[in-house]
C-alpha cells in the first residue's frame, strides 16, 4: 500500500488530511471492538500523522514497504487514545471531543479495561515490528506514565501554591516543562523515532527525528495550555504566566477563578498571548532548524517538516484566532 506518494507540490495540510484518511481506514479494518472504537472517533491523529512524515522522509528510495509504517501509526494513535482514557477517569473530565467520555458511557472499570486492551494491542504491533520498536514502545509508555503521576502531583500542590503556599519559582517552571516534555512531547518524539527506525535510518538520523518530534510536541502542549488559559481554566500551565505577573505573591485560585484571566495580566502589564506566542516559537522554530539538517535528504517531505511544527500549534491557536509564524 502507497500510503502518500511524493508529489512536488504537496502541502503538509494535504499530507495531514490524506495520513488521516489512511490512519482511519486501517483503524476500520484491524478493530472491530464497538467501544474502541467509540473512544478513538473523532481523534486529530497527529503523533501517528508525524510517524509517517518521518518514515516518509527517510524512505525516500522506498527500500520499505509504506504498510509496516501505517501499522505503526496504528500502534501509536491506540497507546495514545488508551492514555486519554485513563486520562478522562484521573481527571474527572466528563467529556471527550464533544462527547461523553467513555468511562461516563461504559463506567469506569470497563473504560480502565479498553484502555488496557488498546496498549495490549498496540504493543503487539511494536513486537511484530522487532525489538528496537518494542523499545521505543515501553520506553515511551514509561516516559509517558511518569509524567503524568508527576501532574497529578503539581495539580493536587496548584491550589495550596496558589493560596499562598511557599513556592521556588525556577524549580516550579522546571516541574512544568519537565511534566510536558514526559508527558506529551515524549509521545511525539516516540513516534518520529518509530517512523524513522522503520524506514531504516541511521543512528544519528533516529535521534535527529526524535528532537525533531519533541520540540513539536513541547510546541503543541504550550499551545493547548495556553486555549485552556485564555478559556478561564485554572491548569498548571497557568504557572508560566503567573510566576512572570506575581513571582513568589499570587491570587488565590478562588480569586482567580472570578475573574477575566488576560486582562488580569494585563493589569500586572503581561500580555498573556505574548507569553506563550514568544514560548511556543522558541520550539517551533528549533524543530524548523532540526528540519533542514542534511541528515535529512532532500525531498518534498523534507519540506513538509518545516511546516509542520507551525501547522500544528497554529491548527490548535485558530479558535483563539492566534497565529505563530
Amino acid at each position: 500500500m502507497d500510503v502518500m506518494p511524493i508529489d512536488i507540490e504537496l502541502t503538509f495540510e494535504t499530507f495531514f488530511k490524506k495520513s488521516q484518511e489512511e490512519i482511519r481506514s486501517e483503524l476500520i479494518r484491524r478493530i472491530n471492538d464497538e467501544d474502541m472504537i467509540f473512544a478513538l472517533e473523532g481523534g486529530k491523529l497527529l503523533r501517528s500523522t508525524i510517524l509517517l512524515l518521518a518514515f516518509h522522509a527517510c524512505n525516500i528510495e522506498k527500500k520499505v514497504p509504506d504498510q509496516r509504517a501505517l501499522e505503526s501509526a496504528i500502534g501509536v494513535e491506540l497507546s495514545h487514545c488508551a492514555s486519554l482514557i485513563h486520562d478522562d477517569i484521573m481527571d474527572h473530565d466528563g467529556e471527550r471531543r464533544g462527547r461523553p467520555s467513555l468511562y461516563i458511557k461504559k463506567g469506569i472499570g470497563n473504560a480502565i479495561l479498553v484502555g488496557h486492551k488498546m496498549i495490549n494491542m498496540a504493543f503487539r504491533i511494536a513486537l511484530d515490528h522487532g525489538i528496537n520498536n518494542a523499545k521505543i514502545f515501553l520506553e515511551t509508555w514509561n516516559k509517558t506514565l511518569i509524567g503524568q503521576l508527576k501532574d497529578v502531583s503539581l495539580t493536587n500542590r496548584l491550589e495550596e501554591i496558589l493560596n499562598g503556599g511557599k513556592i521556588s519559582p525556577s524549580s516550579l517552571l522546571n516541574e512544568y516543562y519537565r511534566i510536558i516534555d514526559l508527558k506529551t512531547a515524549s509521545l511525539f518524539a516516540g513516534a518520529c523515532r518509530a517512523g524513522a527506525i522503520e524506514a531504516e535510518a541511521s543512528d544519528e538520523t533516529i535521534l535527529l527525528f526524535e528532537e525533531y518530534g519533541k520540540e513539536i510536541g513541547l510546541a503543541y502542549q504550550l499551545a493547548d495550555d495556553f486555549v485552556d488559559i485564555a478559556q478561564g481554566k485554572i491548569e498548571e500551565g497557568i504557572l508560566m504566566p503567573l510566576l512572570r505577573a506575581w513571582g513568589g505573591k499570587m491570587s488565590s485560585v478562588e480569586d482567580l477563578k472570578n475573574r477575566n484571566l488576560k486582562e488580569e495580566f494585563l493589569k500586572k502589564g503581561l500580555d498573556l498571548e505574548e507569553v506563550y506566542r514568544e514560548e511556543i516559537k522558541k520550539h517551533t522554530a528549533s524543530a524548523e532548524e532540526l528540519s533542514s539538517s542534511s541528515l535529512i535528504p532532500d525531498s518534498p517531505y523534507k519540506k513538509l517538516m518545516k511546516e509542520a511544527p507551525s501547522y500544528i500549534t497554529n491548527r490548535m491557536l485558530k479558535e483563539l484566532d492566534v497565529v505563530i509564524k
